[in-house]
């Protein structure tokens, strides 16, 4: 991973503070995209995910604090490989997740989280709850792609497809350091690729389309323009969403 220096520090915290300030200004400390079951957060205490409504009144508070270094090595350990660093500064300067574009940006075990399937945070304790409701040979049956995916290294793929501005996967592929950020407006999903800092949209197939290796498409990934800390500067400016990448 990418280890930031004193320059990039001072970049992320005049970032985070650019942040806070925002929602100040804007009496509001929640997701842009908010409805009754987006303000529901799932969280992780006593070894499952629990959720709860808002306890805060989101015109004046974030809902979730900062995170601790105990919870983000947690989350770490939990999946195997490091936050990002901006995102890192993101969970100690502003909050554990819950607020910004779409539902809100997805925290560290312990913070927000609107969306559990698909992120290595989640998966083990998704599966645990999942197994004990239904049993664990129905859980493979049904949720494969969640709880046996097929994995793959996404860089090398892009640069074996001579790096796609979208890529079609199956039922179970799934790439690895993919992180869950949010869901945006229109309901698609946005992840971070932890290793390489690329952003990615990913969208439901319809239609009976195929993927490159001619099996039915169930997800089409859409590379966003620019990094996390460009996502941010997009969403304090002002951009409308839908020009923050073309599908």
């Amino acid at each position: 991973m990418v280890q930031a220096n004193q320059q990039d520090d001072d970049r992320y915290k005049r970032l985070c503070e650019r942040i806070v300030e925002r929602c100040r200004q804007q009496n509001w400390y929640g997701p842009d995209y908010h409805s009754y079951t987006s303000h529901r957060g799932y969280f992780y205490i006593d070894g499952e995910l629990q959720s709860r409504e808002p306890s805060h009144d989101l015109e004046t508070h974030f809902e979730f604090p900062l995170a601790t270094e105990e919870q983000l090595r947690l989350s770490e350990a939990v999946m195997g490989f490091e936050h990002p660093p901006f995102l890192r500064a993101l969970y100690l300067q502003v909050a554990n997740g819950g607020f910004g574009p779409g539902s809100g940006l997805t925290g560290a075990l312990g913070g927000f989280c609107y969306w559990i399937h698909r992120d290595p945070r989640y998966t083990a304790m998704q599966k645990e709850k999942l197994v004990k409701k239904y049993g664990e040979a129905s859980c493979l049956d049904w949720f494969s792609d969640f709880f046996d995916p097929i994995l793959f290294d996404l860089e090398q793929h892009e640069e074996r497809y001579d790096h796609p501005r979208d890529i079609s996967l199956s039922r179970r592929e799934w790439p690895t350091y993919f992180l869950h950020l949010c869901k945006d407006e229109g309901q698609d999903d946005v992840y971070l690729h932890a290793k390489s800092g690329h952003l990615y949209a990913a969208v439901r197939g319809y239609g009976g389309e195929a993927t490159l290796r001619g099996d039915e498409m169930s997800t089409r990934l859409f590379r966003i323009d620019g990094s996390l800390e460009d996502w941010f500067e997009r969403w304090l400016d002002g951009i409308p969403p839908v020009q923050w990448y073309q599908k």
